[in-house]
């Protein structure tokens, strides 16, 4: 059942640990996949037991050797891609990045959004769980609070305005949809997500909150580990728990 929209308004504050005895989501397509957070929610799911499709403009790249893993050709951006695709999918994870444009409306991210409510709007509540990897200042609620907050090189007209504006844009889209979604806004800093010591290191815990940034032990808008960002991915493609919610995480 659709989570009504009082109760989008909730804060939800919850610890959350995985448990590897629940999958309710066998197939799992995974757009971004070779990125440095897509590779990571690759990995959780094929360790989870999940089949992955992992998508790629450039299959070839992958080195999976797990039988569960699938690697395919295709781009979230085009309807015939994303119908096949999601003929195939349980839940979809959706991790990708920017592209060279000035139009925050002509961003992959919003482009991906604009298709994949088009693919799936005759489905309703039967069609698979859209978890989004979108921008950390959509949490900000607002787009006149995010210019507000922009690097001083995100200039008017620049690709790396569009970038921060096209997950706002996104966020839009799918608020407008019919689908089941749901976007997860990471904090500001996401640790190892650039590798280092950190990279995979991963508690399996964290907490989620629909109303602002979680706050650490000290009151401060709290970090999580790449690998944990792809835990709560996981479990909220296999749960719904957050449908058509934009909620962010934190655990450090």
């Amino acid at each position: 059942m659709k989570i009504s929209n009082l109760l989008k308004q909730i804060s939800l504050m919850v610890a959350v640990t995985f448990s590897s005895a629940t999958v309710l989501a066998e197939n799992v397509v995974v757009f971004g996949a070779t990125g440095n957070i897509g590779k990571k929610i690759v990995r959780e799911a094929l360790d989870r037991g999940h089949t992955v499709y992992g998508v790629s403009r450039s299959p070839d790249r992958f080195e999976y050797k797990e039988e569960n893993f699938v690697g395919v050709s295709g781009n979230p951006t085009q309807l015939e891609s994303v119908t096949e695709l999601a003929a195939k999918a349980d839940s979809i994870i959706v991790a990708v990045g920017g592209r060279d444009v000035t139009d925050p409306k002509e961003t992959a991210m919003n482009r991906t959004a604009v298709v994949m409510s088009q693919v799936l709007a005759d489905r309703g509540e039967e069609g698979p769980q859209v978890v989004i990897i979108g921008g950390g200042m959509t949490v900000l609620d607002d787009r006149e609070k995010i210019i507000a907050r922009l690097p001083q090189n995100a200039t008017e007209g620049s690709p790396f305005r569009a970038l921060f504006l096209g997950h706002w844009e996104a966020y839009q889209t799918y608020l407008a949809s019919s689908i089941n979604w749901t976007f997860l806004a990471p904090p500001m800093k996401i640790i190892g997500w650039r590798g280092g010591d950190d990279e995979n290191t991963r508690t399996g815990k964290y907490s989620v909150s629909s109303d602002g940034f979680v706050k650490d032990a000290e009151g401060n808008d709290a970090s999580i580990y790449v690998a944990d960002l792809a835990v709560a991915a996981l479990d909220m493609a296999e749960s719904g728990d957050y449908n058509q919610l934009r909620v962010t995480v934190g655990n450090h």
